[in-house]
């Protein structure tokens, strides 16, 4: 079984604090097999991502993998996750990123979707691999919120393919929190990993939440879960008044 950590930013990216060395080293210790690097496309260009490859194959081993990839920044500041894909883009159309990504071999995945109200296309949302339903730098790091998985079940009934992805958006260690996409696989490998996240072959699992790669949950656990929440919203925002 492979644990891996999605949506990940070195110091290649403007907000990232940690090299790759030192991101890896961190992950690894906490027992992750595989980690997926997505810098923003407005801090790279051809050469800086090319860098990125080559050390990301250096640092990878037999039972650890890096796997590089680009946030790449739409218009209306929407971003897509291009998870395996490591060729720039200078267009800003969502449908374009993404037929791009997936045209290179990645996996188009729609990061923090809910932290503002973008503007929508059905024309792009059909093209998706994936939504991503928790971000764990904008929701919390103990469990999902429920607006975007509410939202992912609306999108889902347009795109009966879109897959429920879950990321750390991690630039430090200080915003970790305990969240690994599993995948059943002897040993990490990046075209069977890539291909496992594109059919959805994965779940996610923390120490409050789990779910399948459709965010299957059922009412009265949803229930729960939406109520536990609550608690920890209201307990955020008392946190931040003392």
């Amino acid at each position: 079984m492979l644990r891996g950590a999605l949506h990940l930013h070195t110091t290649l990216s403007h907000d990232g604090i940690m090299s790759l060395a030192e991101l890896s080293d961190f992950l690894k210790e906490l027992g992750y097999n595989f980690i997926a690097i997505t810098e923003h496309s407005y801090d790279l260009n051809q050469d800086s991502i090319n860098k990125l490859v080559e050390e990301a194959r250096k640092l990878s081993g037999d039972n650890f993998l890096i796997i590089p990839g680009i946030e790449f920044r739409c218009r209306d500041k929407i971003d897509i996750l291009g998870y395996g894909t490591t060729a720039t883009c200078d267009s800003e159309d969502p449908k374009k990123i993404i037929e791009h990504i997936k045209s290179h071999g990645g996996v188009a995945v729609w990061a923090h979707p809910t932290i503002k109200n973008y503007p929508v296309s059905d024309d792009w949302i059909i093209k998706l691999d994936g939504y991503e339903v928790w971000n764990n730098s904008n929701d919390g790091k103990y469990l999902p919120q429920r607006k975007p998985l509410r939202i992912y079940r609306k999108y889902r009934s347009l795109n009966p393919e879109l897959k429920a992805f879950t990321g750390l958006d991690l630039h430090s260690k200080r915003s970790f929190g305990p969240i690994a996409t599993l995948i059943d696989l002897p040993k990490p490998d990046v075209s069977t990993i890539i291909a496992a996240m594109r059919s959805g072959y994965f779940w996610t699992e923390s120490q409050f939440f789990d779910t399948d790669s459709r965010a299957n949950i059922n009412a009265l656990r949803r229930g729960g879960i939406y109520s536990a929440r609550i608690l920890l919203n209201i307990a955020r925002v008392i946190k931040h008044q003392f």
